[in-house]
C-alpha cells in the first residue's frame, strides 16, 4: 500500500467486510487520510494496530460491548486515537458514554453521511474530540439540571462561541482563524470553559450543552449563558 505523507493512518475493526471496502473507498478519495487495514472481531486488533500503526482506530460498537477493546488500546497506544461508530438501539446512550469514559475520542452513527467520516476522523485527532450532532445529547446522560438565569457559573459570550464552534467540529485552530485570535486565546478560553461547566473534558462539555438546550438559536445572542451545575452520579466512575 502507497504511503501518503502527512495523511492520518486509520485502522478499522468490523466484521463486515462490505462496510470495511467502503470505509476504505471513502477514505482513499481524501488526502489527509489513509486506510490502512481491517480486522474482523476484538481478537485480531491488538495484532493489527501493532503491524499497521495506526493513528486512528475506528471501533464498531456492537463488537466492543463495554468497550473493553477501546480502553486497552487507547492505554496501550497513548498516541492512537479510537474513534467508536454506534449502531441505534435502546442502550445506546449507555454505550456512548462508556466509550467516553474508556477513551474514545470520536462518536459517530455507523448510518452516518460517508463524505462526513474523513472531517470526523480528522477532527477527532486534531481537537481531541468529534461527537456527531446526533449522539452528543447521549454523553453523560442526567447530569445536567437545564439552563437558568442567574444560577450557575457564567460563560461569557466568546466562551460559548467557542463552545459553540467545537459543538460543530472546528480545530482549535480553525477556531482561531474564525475568530481572529490566536491559538493559545482559544485554549484559554476552553480551559476556562471547562472549569466553569465542571466538565471533564470537550465532549463532556458539549453534552452538557446540548443537554441543556444551550446549543440552539435562542442562546445565539446571549452576552453570557449559565448553567446550573452539573450534578455528579454517585456511581459515575
Amino acid at each position: 500500500m502507497r504511503t501518503r505523507a502527512g495523511a492520518y493512518r486509520v485502522a478499522q475493526i468490523d466484521s463486515v467486510p462490505l462496510f470495511q471496502h467502503g470505509v476504505a473507498a471513502v477514505l482513499g478519495r481524501d488526502p489527509r487520510v489513509q486506510w490502512v487495514g481491517a480486522a474482523s472481531s476484538p481478537g485480531s486488533a491488538v495484532q493489527l494496530c501493532r503491524a499497521a500503526q495506526p493513528n486512528v482506530l475506528l471501533i464498531d460498537s456492537e463488537l466492543d460491548p463495554g468497550a473493553h477493546l477501546c480502553r486497552m488500546l487507547a492505554g496501550m497506544q497513548p498516541n492512537l486515537t479510537v474513534v467508536t461508530l454506534f449502531r441505534p438501539g435502546a442502550r445506546l446512550a449507555g454505550e456512548v458514554e462508556v466509550a467516553r469514559r474508556s477513551g474514545a475520542k470520536g462518536f459517530l452513527p455507523r448510518e452516518m453521511d460517508p463524505a462526513r467520516l474523513p472531517e470526523a476522523i480528522c477532527q477527532a485527532v486534531e481537537l481531541g474530540l468529534y461527537v456527531a450532532p446526533s449522539l452528543a445529547p447521549l454523553l453523560a446522560p442526567g447530569r445536567v439540571v437545564g439552563a437558568q438565569r442567574g444560577n450557575g457559573p457564567a460563560l461569557s459570550k466568546r466562551e460559548f462561541e467557542v463552545l459553540r464552534l467545537i459543538a460543530d467540529g472546528l480545530t482549535a485552530k480553525n477556531i482561531a482563524h474564525r475568530l481572529e485570535v490566536s491559538e493559545e486565546t482559544v485554549k484559554t478560553h476552553v480551559r476556562r470553559m471547562l472549569r466553569k461547566l465542571d466538565a471533564r473534558d470537550r465532549a463532556h462539555a458539549v453534552a452538557l450543552a446540548y443537554q441543556a438546550g444551550l446549543l440552539g438559536e435562542a442562546a445565539a445572542g446571549e452576552d453570557v449563558v449559565r448553567l446550573v451545575p452539573a450534578t455528579r452520579a454517585v456511581a459515575a466512575r
